[in-house]
């Protein structure tokens, strides 16, 4: 019985048993604040450098003659006369080489940012509908290799964060064109089929918009 007691008692050893149920339990907290010192200023840096760039193409595409600098993050007027589109071009012409313009606002809007820069990047520019409604997808990726090998618990030794930011065209002067056709139209077929009422209630509306808007 004395040498039982004796062996309940006795603590040797008890330090190297909590470091071995401890250790992993450390290396797993270690391997979380090493991907989230990583992974969110990255991610964020990312996204605003995204959003910069589908705004800024959607705006260059438009009829707005408006231009973007990325050295000042800045957007200014088109000063070059040759370059302003009319509406109609703004509508239906192409959007150039929007890859590489988004990859130049991107890798300039993140090289601002306070966040580690390792790693490869990857940006992908995506046009819906190229003619009239134009959407501009920006996709950007970068994947940097991490600082400590963690593969023994599961952790990958490359992590990959994406950001996408989405912009549309906006064509101010072919709404407003549309809806003056719009009412032209109106006012014939009333003229010609008599369509008395349908006509009071579309202009009734008509109207209503112009107000809103302060075109009237």
């Amino acid at each position: 019985m004395t040498r039982f007691t004796r062996f309940i008692e006795d603590c040797r050893g008890d330090a190297v048993v909590e470091a071995v149920i401890l250790f992993p339990v450390m290396i797993m907290i270690f391997a979380a604040l090493v991907f989230l010192a990583g992974y969110l200023p990255t991610r964020g840096a990312l996204q605003r450098a995204t959003q910069y760039a589908a705004s800024a193409i959607s705006t260059e595409s438009s009829d707005t003659w408006l231009t973007f600098d990325e050295s000042e993050a800045a957007f200014g007027w088109e000063t070059d006369k040759d370059r302003l589109k009319n509406v109609y071009a703004a509508l239906f012409s192409g959007m150039g080489d929007v890859q590489s313009r988004s990859e130049e606002i991107v890798s300039t809007i993140e090289g601002r940012s306070l966040s580690s820069k390792a790693g490869v990047l990857k940006v992908e520019t995506i046009v819906v509908n190229k003619i009239v409604y134009k959407e501009v997808v920006v996709t950007a990726t970068r994947a940097f290799d991490v600082p400590v090998d963690l593969s023994f618990v599961g952790f990958p030794g490359t992590i990959e964060i994406t950001a996408t930011s989405t912009a549309v065209v906006q064509n101010g002067d072919e709404f407003v064109r549309t809806l003056d056709m719009a009412v032209d139209f109106v006012g014939f077929a009333t003229e010609k089929f008599g369509l008395t009422d349908i006509a009071d209630t579309i202009s009734s509306f008509g109207s209503r918009v112009s107000t809103l808007f302060g075109w009237g």
